[in-house]
């Protein structure tokens, strides 16, 4: 193994879906990243499996949809509830396609943990301005306020380096060793109940078919099984026996959930876990930033904690990169805090109410959709500017999630060719993007702001079918997107820029968008100077 640079823009701490997603993003902008995880390889023992319709949208930005969708699970989408699996299912629960609704151009995905990460490695690892090394822990970190040095080891070989950083992002995991050192509490419920986890290998085709469902509550052992791995490999989740701990009788256990003695079981791993519902009372420190499971610990139930770590790093990235650019400053850094805090604790929330309803405690309080909690969030922020602050919470509990073109939500998902390849989402990702239907104003607008090597803004016209409606505007009015996908302003009505009103509120929601307003703003063009 070589020698590790010495300095780097980003230091990544930890090889999970957050920081393996925070390297791919960053090298999307062209920002230089040193990602160092202490483990040498995956664990071939699944963590988790799935991640929710966003997350891909995230993976395509990255360009490894394709990649991760050749390896997924062929699985029926939905639970099934059984008393024991050999007994007819009790009920059915089925989930509805976000391609097939029209709200995404992509599908959630079947994989297991193990399997995720190998792709998003071998992509990370694959791209020129990204430096990705397995078996290298921190042991030492040094934080002054314009940059991190972190004294790194090789696990094997015991070699010590030490590493200039001008912004660190750790995602070590629930047990955050950079957490820990900046003294960051947890806030929430620690212990939710300890739990077996038994990862066997078995032919369960007769009861499940060729396909199985996503998930198996088995009533009688108060059980979920999940499928893995297409080589027969399951994780059968229950209640922790005090009477075997170690799992001696792990194989009998499986057998019984199942509802067949004679099972034939290959018991590949046994261990003791405990639930938990927590968010780190802080996201930053300094120059440093949490992601992932350092910043939120969930429940599994609903799946949501892959999905929600890959949010993280979306949102993080290009404020890294802009910052990192000279086109923002310190305050549009603050607002990742601002944005991911409050959407971290109300996931960790509702992961709670769903393990609850699984345990057979339902809520008193009507709970939101798994596609609102996974698409519905919208970051309120010193970078957004609201149009109608007075508007009704679009992401209340009770109803599915609506498309929404408001500002600081998700930009609504719409087709932009008959063959459905190309969606509105593909159309950000690097830039500020301004949308409209018509008019030569708007684009004429941008074009003058993106002459500023600052900001690089693109223009594009979108001729799709209702998306005015869907955007909230109306015939000839402008969206102003970020990076990350969000929506940053909106401007219902067509460009009329008689006195030059139209081309400053353009250029003063850039501005809000990039925190840029005050020190370091170019008066002249009302862009922050690189």
């Amino acid at each position: 193994m070589g020698a590790l640079p010495t300095m780097t823009p980003v230091l990544i701490v930890g090889g999970g879906p957050a920081g393996l997603t925070l390297s791919l993003l960053l090298s999307r902008h062209g920002v230089p990243s040193l990602l160092v995880d202490k483990r040498t390889r995956p664990s071939t023992l699944p963590r988790a499996r799935g991640i929710h319709a966003r997350a891909m949208e995230i993976a395509r930005s990255c360009g490894v949809e394709d990649a991760l969708r050749a390896v997924e699970l062929p699985i029926t989408p939905g639970v099934r509830w059984h008393s024991v699996l050999s007994a007819p299912p009790a009920r059915s629960e089925r989930f509805s396609a976000a391609v097939d609704d029209d709200v995404s151009p992509c599908e959630g995905l079947a994989v297991a943990q193990d399997v995720l990460e190998e792709q998003l490695h071998a992509h990370a690892a694959g791209r020129p301005t990204a430096t990705v090394r397995q078996g290298v822990e921190l042991t030492g970190l040094e934080v002054d306020p314009d940059r991190v040095v972190a004294t790194v080891v090789e696990t094997d070989g015991g070699r010590e380096q030490r590493v200039e950083a001008r912004y660190l992002v750790a995602a070590d995991g629930v047990h955050s060793g950079v957490r820990s050192r900046l003294g960051i509490p947890m806030d929430g419920e620690p212990d939710l109940g300890a739990r077996t986890w038994i990862a066997f290998r078995a032919d369960l085709s007769p009861y499940v078919g060729r396909n199985p469902h996503g998930l198996y509550v088995l009533t009688g052992s108060s059980s979920v099984l999940l499928w893995t791995h297409p080589d027969e490999r399951w994780v059968l989740s229950g209640p922790l026996d005090p009477a075997d701990p170690d799992g001696a009788h792990a194989a009998d256990k499986v057998r019984t959930a199942i509802g067949d003695s004679r099972l034939p079981v290959e018991v590949l791993g046994h261990r003791v876990w405990t639930a938990a519902a927590q968010t780190a009372r802080r996201l930053r420190s300094g120059p440093v930033f949490l992601v992932g499971d350092a910043a939120h610990r969930v429940p599994p139930a609903g799946a949501t904690g892959v999905s929600t770590a890959m949010q993280d790093a979306h949102n993080l990235a290009w404020k890294l990169a802009a910052a990192l650019g000279g086109r923002a400053g310190d305050s549009l850094l603050e607002t990742y805090e601002a944005e991911r805090l409050p959407v971290a604790r109300r996931t960790a929330a509702e992961a709670r109410a769903m393990w609850e309803t699984f345990a057979g405690r339902p809520p008193a309080q009507p709970q939101r959709s798994m596609r609102q909690i996974d698409m519905g969030y919208r970051y309120v922020s010193a970078a957004v500017t609201d149009d109608d602050p007075t508007a009704p919470d679009p992401d209340a509990p009770g109803s599915d999630y609506t498309p929404t073109a408001r500002p600081g939500c998700r930009a609504p998902h719409l087709w932009l060719d008959a063959r459905r390849r190309r969606s509105t989402l593909d159309l950000f990702g690097a830039d500020l993007v301004l949308l409209s239907d018509t008019g030569a104003g708007w684009a004429e607008a941008a074009r003058k702001i993106s002459a500023d090597p600052a900001t690089p803004l693109r223009f594009h016209r979108v001729d799709a079918p209702g998306w005015a409606e869907r955007y909230g505007v109306r015939a000839g009015g402008a969206v102003l997107v970020r990076p990350d996908g969000h929506i940053a302003w909106r401007r219902p009505h067509p460009y009329t820029d008689q006195s030059g009103a139209e081309a400053a509120a353009l250029k003063t929601a850039i501005r809000t968008a990039l925190c840029a307003a005050g020190a370091g703003a170019d008066t002249s063009s009302g862009l922050p100077k690189a």
